[in-house]
């Protein structure tokens, strides 16, 4: 039968045996980025065989998947068939009950109905055509039983490939994750970002220095958390100078100077003066830039628009 033949070669497929050798533990320990990467992209083909093992296979699966939906269709039909069947079955116990052959009765009522049906073909009580009727009545039922039964096996194999198959994905992309976040430490420790050390005098600008990488809050200034204005207040407060905690404001209680005239620790007003940061000499300034970052060294025409310069 051609749902037997394709459970059987379903169960018996194995799965995956180019990629299961594959699934080696290794460690990033004392690994260079580039030999982190490599394995990231060995595990990328790893989770590529798994996927085309899975696609030889769909042929065998959509088989067994139509094989499923026919049964399915089929199985109204034969549950009624086999209803009637078991009709049938209850009429000739009941006539043989009447008839007294109530051993006939005791085998209905003891053991499997199908059981009883096969001793009851070659009762002498029945005639031929009370024979043949009833195996068609049991072949009914058979039917339905086997059917069931089919259904059951091929749903099971198809389950097993696909969590197999997906169990073994899930592995590797977990192996992946892992690697990339070794990947990000090695790559980190190999590329350092630049390490800022402010060496002059300006105590404004070394106020600032201290700040870097402390993170944005919108009205605080210090000493932990920063905005804009907060931060220059404080660093020009650590030198000395009072200004308020508004870049307007601070607009206001500066000198005006051009751009060729910046000194460290002049203030650079941006955006309408909704922003302000601090030059500290190379064409870059140090600022608080917004809540989604924090305190960081960037170029002064990092990308907002400047109003214009103060010297407090």
């Amino acid at each position: 039968m051609r749902t037997r033949r394709i459970a059987a070669a379903v169960a018996a497929a194995a799965l995956l045996p180019a990629s299961a050798a594959l699934f080696t533990t290794s460690s990033a320990n004392a690994q260079t980025s580039e030999e982190i990467q490599a394995e990231i992209d060995q595990r990328h083909e790893d989770l590529e065989k798994v996927i085309e093992d899975y696609n030889a296979k769909r042929e065998e699966l959509d088989d067994a998947k139509e094989l499923i939906a026919e049964i399915e269709a089929q199985l109204p039909a034969l549950e009624a068939e086999a209803a009637a069947a078991n009709e049938a079955l209850a009429e000739y116990a009941a006539t043989a009950y009447a008839g007294g052959d109530f051993a006939m009765v005791n085998s209905v009522l003891d053991g499997d109905p199908g059981d009883f049906a096969d001793r009851l073909m070659y009762l002498d009580s029945l005639s031929s055509a009370e024979q043949k009727s009833l195996q068609a009545s049991i072949a009914q039922v058979e039917e339905l039983q086997t059917r069931h039964e089919e259904l059951e096996a091929l749903q099971a194999d198809a389950d097993e490939i696909l969590g197999d198959i997906e169990k073994q994905q899930e592995e590797i992309e977990a192996e992946i994750d892992d690697l990339e976040s070794d990947y990000e430490d090695a790559y980190e420790e190999e590329n350092p970002g630049p390490v800022y050390d402010y060496e002059g005098s300006n105590a404004a600008v070394a106020f600032a220095f201290e700040q870097l990488g402390e993170p944005y809050v919108y009205g605080e200034a210090g000493p932990d958390e920063w905005d804009c204005s907060g931060l220059t207040q404080q660093a020009w407060a650590a030198a000395g100078r009072s200004l308020s905690h508004n870049a307007a404001m601070q607009w206001d209680e500066t000198a005006r100077i051009s751009r060729d005239e910046l000194q460290e620790g002049d203030l650079v007003f941006y955006n309408d003066l909704a922003h302000v940061g601090m030059y500290i000499g190379g064409g870059e300034i140090i600022h608080a830039p917004n809540s989604t970052t924090v305190v960081k060294i960037v170029d002064i025409d990092y990308g907002g628009s400047i109003v214009g310069y103060g010297r407090p």
